[in-house]
């Protein structure tokens, strides 16, 4: 046991690994999560994983029994009716919810339950809908019903004035802020009494989670009693604060349900949610509204379905429901499997006990707290931006087992947090990045304004997509998250990866001497000769090599003219559909055609370039095919898709993702790129990486071949010979026989190099491209390869009929250094 590993458990060995339990935790990884060997898995707030102990007895139980439709009155679907049954009792006892004051309502998941009290809450136009900003998404939709009613919605900032003591009940220690109210019409009243009417019958919610999905912070239950008991003085500078005295109360406590969920005996909420795949993992697609029963009288439920009736009449306006507040909101067929397996879940978990559960995973949310703050760069500057919490509140354990933050480099500037995904997932750590679906909490901890925001989706970032700087700040955050089988080795590699990639900082590239290249003539040393040309006249599919070829003022001719877009409008990329590698393509210039064959395809397919159709598109102008060549391709691909051709070269490029955006190359015409026109490769810098793939291989108890690539992984248009190893990171300009080129710069690099184009299949190994990051990180890219651009004066540009020069293996490169 190594010295850290001590020092941790003689400050927490009494809560961490459950020492009381059947089983403690290195057993339990041993025997149930054996999948999770060379794997470290930090993203239990998004999805905890199931144990295997806990599928087995799901499988056993569903070949061993027979259970049949709940609705059914046979033998099968009575047993499935005590299933469901002793279903709800568990997760009424999970929440120590009395069953003669709450029902279990199984829905589809948390959302799902989160939209029946929307879309059946008896909103007015005097009812008022509140939240604290630390909610997520799902809980906002919740405001469209209540604007759509006429009522007011308003967001609030919490404060805890006795913050160490959360669990101590005292309502005066709980201050709510409101921002301003938002209302889309404004009821007008005939007289006074009309409006006493309404409100004396009006009702309003209170929502807020019992653990933010993003910080990690918790919000103390007090907060039920204190909106219930104390609303006049919550609502104080609110319109019609002294009227508002119906208040109900929803948590939302899909993510704190995992470690901490709600005594309902002691904070009666209205409404809580919960989901059963953030507890135990297993099923996904089912969650459950825990609903009061007086408030359950309350929700008004329009639509009727089988099993939420107990009889009407086809053709006349008549149907009475069932009496049972389960059996009113339960729409259709219960998802009857699911909930059975739900028992196996709580089985895994009451057999550790959540109080446990909640002990160990704190034990790691704090060392790992502690870790990353006491991260520092060379120059003293700290590495780790913490949100939701400081130095003097980790201790306590208002935070549960989630942790947000961001990396900065020494200069202050910040690491993007895809870079730190990218490099994370490289080192087998599985984390999540973004807003985590709850835009106000990561506003607030960012510092966003609504200016911000704006700005920024203006810029077009939208969520999930990479745009996690702008403007020279994050848009969103890292996140880590523990689960009930996550050890102290899992937070112990994560720390050393935030330390190996992040502080101190690698040397960049621009910086990297070379050794050939410390004497040289920057106007006069040629840089070797060009080996190959290929053309990949399909984007993302194969290309072919050939001995010289024309230029033309977007590239290569018929360079990247083609692609394959999806019904929907997606563009097809290896990244999405790595079979594209196999479509094998030439053309025959002289023909004026393209060949195309496919091991998917028993014909090949000769496309004629003359042989196309105009077609309109948002962005760019493009020509299609008859339906035969779509089908041809659809079948080589295995999915939906049709050609289209280039008809007028633009300023714009493809992502790898396959989506539009601007790149490198904004004076060029440009075919359907992702950066440029060219990629050129050196053999020098292949040799050097598989140089460094072999001996990290060798430092290491590797079984198999090591991993062995050559420049065509890369997909370039040029590969040199001759010039030493990353020689191209400092060309400004080169020449090619008579074409000129300009550099600009490396190529980013993704994990599609990871794509062994001779089986169309991702390799299980991070390699290149973890290698690569060692050495060839620079902001947040990993450069290999560098991007050109054919130089035409912008005389020959006015003459169509101007003749290009050729490109030919053996020609000679002069470069110009920078």
């Amino acid at each position: 046991m190594d010295e850290e590993k001590i020092k941790f458990l003689k400050e927490f060995g009494d809560d961490y690994g459950y020492p009381n339990a059947p089983k403690n935790i290195d057993e339990i990884r041993s025997t149930e999560f054996k999948r999770l060997q060379g794997l470290v898995y930090l993203d239990h707030a998004g999805a905890t994983l199931y144990s295997e102990l806990q599928m087995e007895a799901v499988l056993k139980d569903l070949t061993s029994n027979v259970y049949g439709n709940p609705h059914s009155q046979s033998d099968s679907g009575a047993a499935t009716s005590e299933i469901i049954r002793a279903a709800r009792q568990q997760v009424l006892d999970y929440c120590n919810a009395p069953p003669k004051d709450y029902n279990c309502i199984f829905t589809s998941g948390a959302t799902a339950a989160l939209k029946l009290v929307g879309e059946a809450f008896p909103w007015s136009d005097e009812s008022c809908f509140m939240y604290t900003m630390e909610n997520h998404n799902s809980v906002l939709g919740i405001r469209e019903y209540a604007l759509n009613k006429g009522a007011m919605a308003c967001a609030v900032d919490t404060k805890f004035e006795n913050y160490n003591d959360l669990t101590r009940s005292n309502l005066t220690s709980i201050r709510l802020t409101p921002y301003p109210v938002q209302r889309r019409c404004t009821a007008r009243f005939s007289g006074e009494k009309a409006r006493a009417n309404s409100l004396d019958t009006s009702y309003n919610l209170f929502a807020f989670p019992s653990e933010c999905n993003f910080s990690g912070s918790k919000f103390s239950l007090d907060l039920v009693k204190t909106i219930k008991e104390d609303s006049e003085r919550v609502l104080e500078g609110l319109p019609y604060a002294k009227h508002r005295r119906r208040w109900m109360v929803l948590i939302d406590a899909a993510k704190g349900c995992a470690t901490q969920p709600p005594d309902l005996a002691k904070y009666p909420a209205d409404f809580v949610v919960i989901s059963f795949y953030k507890i135990f993992g297993y099923p996904t697609g089912l969650g459950a509204l825990i609903v009061r029963s007086e408030a359950a009288q309350l929700l008004k439920k329009t639509y009727f379905s089988g099993g939420t009736v107990a009889a009407s009449i086809a053709d006349i306006d008549f149907f009475r429901k069932r009496e049972s507040i389960e059996e009113t909101f339960e729409d259709g067929t219960q998802s009857f499997l699911n909930i059975a397996s739900i028992h196996h879940g709580f089985k895994i978990i009451n057999s550790l006990t959540v109080s446990a559960i909640a002990r160990h995973t704190t034990t790691l949310a704090i060392y790992a707290r502690n870790a990353l703050l006491s991260l520092r760069h060379e120059n003293g500057e700290g590495v780790c931006v913490l949100y939701g919490g400081d130095a003097a509140t980790i201790s306590s354990y208002g935070f549960g087992p989630t942790i947000a933050f961001n990396l900065k480099r020494p200069d202050g500037t910040w690491f993007g947090y895809r870079e730190v995904e990218k490099l994370a997932s490289l080192s087998g750590i599985q984390l999540r990045t973004g807003c985590f679906c709850n835009p106000g909490a990561c506003s607030k901890h960012l510092g966003l304004s609504h200016l911000d925001i704006l700005s920024n989706i203006e810029a077009g970032h939208v969520c999930w997509d990479d745009n996690d700087i702008l403007c020279g700040n994050p848009t969103g955050a890292v996140r880590i998250s523990f689960g009930y089988m996550s050890t102290f080795e899992d937070a112990k590699e994560f720390i050393h990866f935030i330390v190996k990639c992040f502080a101190p900082m690698p040397r960049p590239v621009e910086n990297r001497c070379l050794s050939a290249m410390k004497s040289i003539s920057l106007s006069t040393k040629a840089g070797g000769h060009l080996k190959s040309i290929t053309v990949y006249p399909i984007k993302s599919c194969g290309g072919f090599s050939v001995d010289n070829w024309p230029l033309c003022p977007s590239g290569l001719l018929h360079d990247r003219e083609w692609l394959l877009k999806s019904p929907s409008g997606e563009i097809l990329t290896q990244k999405k559909v790595p079979e594209m590698c196999l479509i094998q393509t030439s053309i025959n210039l002289s023909r004026g055609a393209m060949l195309v064959e496919s091991p998917r395809c028993e014909k090949k397919l000769e496309i004629n370039f003359a042989h196309c159709y105009g077609t309109n598109e948002e962005i760019y102008e493009v020509q299609g095919y008859d339906r035969d060549v779509d089908l041809w391709f659809s079948n080589a691909v295995s999915r939906p898709c049709c050609l289209l051709r280039c008809f007028a070269p633009q300023l714009f490029c493809f992502t790898k993702s396959g989506n539009v955006g601007m790149c490198r190359d904004l004076k060029s015409k440009l075919n359907f790129v992702n950066e440029a026109q060219f990629l050129l490769i050196s053999e020098g810098s292949v040799s050097d990486l598989n140089a460094r793939l072999s001996s990290k291989y060798e430092q290491k108890d590797h079984q198999g071949e090591p991993v062995h690539v050559d420049a065509m992984r890369f997909r370039p248009n040029l590969v040199i010979t001759g010039a030493e190893p990353y020689e191209e990171d400092n060309w400004g300009r080169l020449t090619i026989g008579k074409a000129k080129f300009t550099s600009f710069g490396g190529c980013n690099r993704c994990e599609m190099i990871n794509l062994d184009p001779r089986c169309g299949q991702l390799q299980k190994s991070k390699e290149p491209l973890a290698t690569l990051a060692s050495f060839r990180r620079v902001k947040g890219k990993i450069l290999f390869g560098t991007l050109l651009r054919y130089e035409i004066s912008e005389d020959d540009l006015r003459f169509e009929d101007i003749v290009h020069p050729h490109l030919q293996v053996g020609q000679t490169i002069h470069p110009c250094f920078t």
